[in-house]
């Protein structure tokens, strides 16, 4: 990329996360979420971004691995594992924000007055456990991909 295009890149995430927590704190919009998604509130606004980014981010992965690795190389074999690498990325994104959620999640139930090291926080503090396993599993598999390189095809 291009020093202009990392410029307008960045300008985009800004304008993005400027966006995202205007409409956190802005009460109509969150009337509004909760009316037309019944029983969904800002109490997992994290897993929420993870999941927006995951899935915009998993379409333009694919899209670029496609005009890359079909149009430009004509190459299956390596838009095969460009794709195996960008769903084992957005898997990444998503477990890490579930675990960060799920962190979140036990911070709240600590912070209660009335807290107790019972059941309840033995289930909280099993599932980001279990969250940071299963993303660090992910990176493993990611970081696996990153040095598989497709095999060169045969001259005819």
């Amino acid at each position: 990329m291009t020093g202009w295009q990392w410029f307008w890149t960045l300008v985009g995430y800004i304008v993005f996360i400027i966006v995202l927590i205007f409409l956190y704190f802005y009460k109509p919009f969150e009337d509004l979420f909760n009316t037309v998604i019944h029983g969904i509130g800002f109490d997992n606004a994290i897993f929420w971004v993870a999941l927006i980014v995951g899935i915009i981010g998993f379409c333009t992965y694919h899209w670029h691995a496609y005009r890359v690795h079909i149009v430009q190389q004509n190459s299956i074999e390596s838009v095969v594992l460009a794709s195996l690498r960008g769903s084992t990325f957005v898997a990444i994104l998503l477990s890490g924000g579930a675990a960060l959620q799920s962190v979140q999640v036990l911070c709240v139930y600590l912070l209660r007055p009335d807290y107790a090291l019972d059941a309840e926080f033995g289930k909280r503090l099993a599932a980001v456990v279990a969250l940071v396993i299963l993303t660090g599993v992910f990176c493993i598999i990611f970081w696996l991909l990153k040095i598989i390189r497709p095999a060169k095809e045969k001259e005819a």
